[in-house]
């Protein structure tokens, strides 16, 4: 599969699981995606005023909370490749919001001019992007100099005994739910390929470093399950 079949294959999955994907990933995180997402945030180090960028941003769960972190004189835009999550994501939107817009764009050609955030995040969807480096370069370019990055990924636990456990749920369990829920397999049997088939924490680490950021951290949750990466473009 090319890159740009991949690209379309997985645009398709988020269209697919749009309507149910905010009830499916708390209800098979048992809850763990909020406590993750609060995370990455406590490790953004935020201050009011911000000027933020929260690629794939789906239904904008994290982008809501960095909204109510950068205050009204603040800005965060949500940007995501998939009308369909984008959609919802305008949907939960509320007048309290007024420092929160989404917009197609697409992490790989990013629609912003160079040096213009503070703060770039992305929750759960650096695996779903076929070419990471060029990512990772877009990522960089619209950051201003001295900028953060933040990125929480799924990643396979790292204790042996649970591991087992783990992909029985993710393989089995997940994916059959998921056809119940949204009448087709597909979004839950490629999640947890997904996950085997991005760069473990330490390969990720140096493919970030090497991209040009610096002071690149790695904080594992839940036994693994989640990894938040923290880095911060070179001045």
């Amino acid at each position: 599969m090319s890159l740009q079949q991949r690209d379309l294959f997985i645009k398709n999955i988020f269209s697919t699981v749009a309507p149910h994907v905010d009830f499916l990933s708390t209800g098979f995180s048992f809850g763990f995606d909020h406590y993750w997402r609060n995370r990455a945030v406590k490790a953004a180090r935020i201050t009011e005023g911000e000027r933020i960028l929260d690629v794939c941003t789906g239904t904008g769960e994290l982008a809501f909370i960095l909204a109510d972190k950068v205050g009204e004189k603040g800005l965060v835009t949500g940007a995501d490749f998939c009308n369909e999550m984008l959609d919802r994501a305008r949907e939960k939107s509320s007048d309290r919001h007024t420092n929160l817009s989404f917009i197609l764009s697409d992490t790989k050609a990013l629609a912003f001019p160079d040096n213009t955030f503070d703060l770039v995040t992305v929750s759960f969807g650096m695996r779903n992007i076929p070419d990471t480096a060029i990512a990772l370069q877009e990522i960089k370019r619209v950051l201003k100099p001295g900028g953060r990055f933040i990125c929480l990924e799924l990643t396979r636990p790292h204790m042996t005994w649970f591991r087992s456990l783990y992909e029985w749920y993710v393989f089995w369990i997940m994916p059959f739910i998921g056809k119940l829920v949204v009448k087709t397999a597909a979004p839950y049997l490629y999640l947890p390929r997904s996950i085997n088939a991005f760069y473990p924490p330490d390969e990720f680490k140096q493919i970030i470093t090497e991209s040009g950021f610096t002071d690149v951290t790695v904080d594992s949750l839940t036994m693994g399950i989640a990894t938040i990466y923290g880095a911060i473009k070179r001045g």
